[in-house]
């Protein structure tokens, strides 16, 4: 071809194409990239990438806000210089996490340090960066600051701590209100609570009322008043104002007894203190509005919806995702944006969250915006539950699976940082299967038990239920089991960790599969330890209060009929012993007189047992030996127990301190509860089996009698040791002696209590605290001395009882003393107006004036006279005649006397002086 020349004409090519669509495709590519550069910018999030060695190689303006640097300085800069040093190993180990499993970490907390060097936590989810071909070259990740919600959750954990600590210090209030008399009594430190001193606060119903506020005053009034008349429930909360003017909230609760005329005449109840509380729920008011605003800044739709699938509540994200307004989505049913084709799929999902109550997590669904284009999202279905733990709907997360993955996942994770509701249940929540062995509980079962949740999970109820009560739970179970019908608060006991025991009241339900299948159990627990120590505190004090006002009568009734009897026991004594001091009686009479004498003393020794039950006996306490004191008292019974076959076993403790106690009032107290135990054992076939026992616990003493008798019927134990109950024949006893026995070990600062079961015998146990230094009033009593030889003196003698004035008078008089004698008080004015006298001898129970205003008027008169006043009495033991002389050191002469005790006496107070 070399040389040739083409031919013909010129010619050129000319090649061309289209870029009209190319143009369009970068213009939509760089449009796309704007959008989410765009986005990256708007977010709150700090979006980064890195190199493998944790170079910063791209990130959005959110991390330089984060860390305090520019742009400029953060290109490059390594991981290391902005997170704290003992924090940089963790980082480190999680990116190298990444990088070998291939596998993103998400919400990792560590702490960074700002340009400023002010400290900050951050929340960070980490995920591989690969190139075209899939390697890995480097990480992407998702930042936010989260040193405002670990503060709040700092500042929260402070405040329930302190809520818990001054809730386990404030007790109930329990109150009495008699209607009747307008008294309030309170069983609780009401002055403590409203700011007073001890007694200071009155017990009465205007007392309390002045106390509520005067804004919530008429409102509880309405209340009480509304309780009262028609006897709806009485609970109502309020406040009340402190004696400082501060304000507390109460909540208060009660209830009215009425008679038979439906008048209301009594009310019991109790008051609790809950400002704490009430702080409390102020802080979880901030923290749920906190909640709120979290919902509505996420880019997830969040929502709620009820059994019927209709739409309660929800945030901005959902109407934004499709496409609805706040108004047009309440209320909405999940079918009208649901394809028909995944109605069925939908319905299944939230049918088995309903049945199980677990959730259903990250499940595809479609869904049809309102403009009718179709999304595609991925949600999560919790159950909703209202506080007694049932089912009234359903919540769920649902997410854009169109955005990023780190978008998304950062978001989700936010909205579980908040508590279930099932945790914020005060009551222990839980499930067990068939076996009994834990599947799923609470966090306040753990604290109620006091076991971790590592512990507690799959352990078995029988652990934590006392072995009495085992047999009572698996009935309660398979009971529920076999019907299928819910048990509500039946009341158990458990034992904790620690080996405390509470008391709780517990309702179970079945629990089923998709089935309908019953494969375990579901429960709450509720601690009612306290409001049962409350109300067994409350009957004590009921019971203390009536036995107290039945001794008292009694002892009244004692010391009444002490004096009546002594006056003219006195007249018999004494002129007994003047007959039979005469010689020129008859042997047959001074045998007659002989009999009348010691018939006289009989009833003295009895009024003085009399005085004794009433409690109207001065005890005469020093330091003993308790074990000494049972060998005493066994030897006392030995011949009487050997003759009914019971053999007796004595273990006193060793080393047993000596303490300052009556030893001879103790002695009675012994006596008794051995001569109970002789006389319920003599039926015993083959004999009896008598066992007392001494030991130090602490400071005390306790003091054992068990016998292996009939035993005492449970309806009897309440009333063992109340006076004249008795459950022998007539003839038998008089149900005075445990009463005694109570009284004595009482006066002691003592207890005694029985333990019993009928045909087990019974168990008395004496407690006695150990005593070292003896602080008992010991009335001045005249000493026994030989008296001195006194002159003769002129005696006025004031006593209403002519039996009494005649023995005093012809006494003294044969002693050579000159005696007048009067029956009143007035008389005995006008003498002592008129005459001097060396000593006035003056019964301490006159009628009309009495001998104490008597006294009184003595002192106006002449203050010397108060010095040769000698009292005579019958009742010298008795509360008032007891202060009296105290405070007086004023000598006396206790009835029933004879001539020589009187005239000892009187001798011996006229040589003192």
């Amino acid at each position: 071809m070399k040389g040739n020349k083409p031919k013909g004409k010129p010619a050129g090519l000319i090649s061309s194409r289209d870029s009209t669509r190319q143009k369009k495709a970068e213009e939509a590519l760089r449009q796309s990239e704007e959008r989410y550069r765009t986005i990256l910018e708007d977010i709150k999030e700090g979006y980064w990438e890195t190199d493998p060695a944790g170079n910063f190689t791209f990130f959005n303006d959110a991390v330089c806000h984060l860390l305090g640097y520019s742009k400029k300085k953060m290109m490059g800069m390594n991981y290391r210089a902005y997170i704290i040093a003992e924090d940089v190993d963790k980082v480190y180990k999680a990116f190298n996490q990444v990088y070998r499993t291939d596998k993103p970490i998400e919400n990792m907390l560590y702490k960074t340090i700002r340009k400023d060097r002010s400290e900050r936590f951050a929340e960070t989810s980490v995920f591989p960066r690969r190139n075209d071909t899939g390697e890995i070259i480097g990480f992407r990740g998702v930042t936010r600051d989260v040193t405002e919600r670990k503060e709040m959750e700092k500042a929260l954990r402070e405040s329930e701590e302190k809520f818990r600590i001054a809730a386990a210090s404030v007790s109930d209030l329990v109150w009495d209100w008699d209607i009747v008399e307008g008294k309030l009594d309170w069983f609780g430190n009401i002055d403590e609570m409203l700011g007073y001193a001890p007694g200071e606060f009155p017990r009465t119903i205007d007392a309390w009322e002045k106390a509520i506020h005067p804004d919530d005053h008429d409102r509880v009034m309405a209340v009480l008043d509304l309780h009262l008349t028609t006897r709806t429930p009485y609970f109502e909360e309020y406040r009340v104002i402190r004696k400082d003017g501060s304000i507390r909230y109460w909540i208060d609760r009660g209830a009215a007894f009425w008679d038979e005329k439906g008048n209301a005449h009594r009310m019991f109840g109790a008051c609790s203190d809950i400002s704490e509380r009430k702080q409390a729920e102020e802080a979880l008011r901030q923290s749920e509005k906190r909640y709120r605003t979290v919902l509505e800044d996420m880019e997830e739709s969040y929502y709620e919806i009820d059994l019927a699938g209709n739409f309660t509540f929800f945030n901005d994200a959902l109407c934004r995702r499709l496409g609805y307004s706040r108004e047009e989505l309440t209320g909405i049913n999940y079918r009208v944006f649901t394809p028909p084709e995944n109605v069925k799929k939908v319905l299944e999902t939230y049918n088995r969250v309903y049945r199980t109550g677990k959730p259903v997590k990250s499940f595809p669904v479609e869904r049809i915006r309102k403009d009718g284009t179709r999304i595609f999202a991925e949600s999560s279905v919790f159950s909703l539950q209202n506080e007694r733990g049932e089912i009234i709907g359903f919540r769920g997360l649902s997410r854009d699976v169109t955005e990023r993955l780190q978008m998304i996942e950062a978001l989700r994770r936010s909205g579980e940082r908040y508590r279930t509701i099932l945790e914020e249940m005060q009551d222990g929540y839980f499930e067990v299967d068939l076996t009994g062995n834990f599947t799923f509980f609470n966090d306040a079962l753990c604290r109620g038990l006091g076991y971790s949740r590592e512990e507690l999970m799959g352990m078995n109820y029988r652990v934590y239920i006392p072995p009495e009560h085992v047999k009572k739970v698996f009935k309660t179970y398979n009971r529920v089991y076999r019907t299928g019908d819910i048990t509500k608060w039946f009341p158990i006991d458990q034992i904790r960790k620690d080996g405390t025991r509470v008391s709780t009241e517990d309702s179970i339900w079945p629990l089923r599969n998709e089935r309908g299948d019953i494969i375990g159990f579901r429960g709450i627990s509720r601690d009612v330890t306290e409001r049962k120590q409350a109300e067994l505190e409350r009957r004590q004090i009921e019971q203390k209060a009536q036995l107290a006002s039945r001794l008292a009568s009694v002892g009244e009734l004692a010391s009444g009929i002490a004096h009546e009897i002594n006056n003219p026991l006195t007249g018999v004594i004494g002129y007994a012993h003047l007959l039979l001091d005469r010689k020129d009686i008859s042997q047959d009479i001074r045998h007659d007189l002989e009999i009348i004498n010691e018939g006289a003393q009989r009833v003295a020794a009895i009024i003085r047992k009399l005085l004794t039950f009433a409690r109207q006996q001065k005890p005469e306490q020093r330091f003993a030996n308790i074990n000494e004191i049972i060998s005493t008292t066994l030897d006392l019974r030995a011949y009487e127990l050997a003759s009914n076959s019971i053999r007796v076993a004595f273990q006193p403790a060793r080393d047993l301190p000596m303490t300052i106690v009556d030893s001879g009032q103790l002695q009675q107290v012994f006596l008794n509860l051995i001569i109970n135990a002789e006389t319920a054992m003599k039926l015993t076939k083959g004999g009896g089996k008598l066992s007392i026992k001494t030991e130090q616990v602490d400071n005390t003493i306790l003091i054992s009698f068990k016998d292996n008798g009939p035993g005492i019927a449970k309806e009897n134990l309440e009333r063992i040791f109340d006076p004249f109950f008795t459950t022998r024949e007539v003839g038998q006893g008089t149900g005075l002696g445990l009463n005694v026995c109570h009284g004595i070990i009482t006066e002691h600062k003592g207890r005694i209590w029985v333990k019993s079961k009928l045909g087990r015998g019974a168990t008395f146990i004496v407690e006695l605290p150990i005593v070292t230094e003896d602080s008992q009033l010991v009335l001045l009593e005249p000493t026994v001395e030989e008296p001195k030889k006194v002159t003769k003196a002129k005696i006025l003698v004031i006593d209403d009882e002519p039996v009494i004035r005649q023995f005093v008078s012809r006494v003294l008089s044969e002693e050579g003393h000159e005696v007048e004698a009067v029956d009143k008080a007035e008389d005995a004015l006008e003498k002592i107006k008129s005459k001097r006298y060396r000593l006035i001898l003056l019964d301490i129970k006159m009628p009309g004036i009495s001998s104490i205003e008597l006294y009184k008027q003595f002192q106006e008169i002449a203050p010397s006279l108060m010095k040769r006043v000698v009292f005579i009495t019958g009742d010298v033991l008795g509360k008032r005649t007891t202060d009296f002389l105290a405070k007086t050191k004023a000598p006396y002469i206790m009835k029933p006397f004879d001539a020589e005790q009187l005239k000892t006496e009187i001798n011996r107070i006229l040589a003192r002086g």
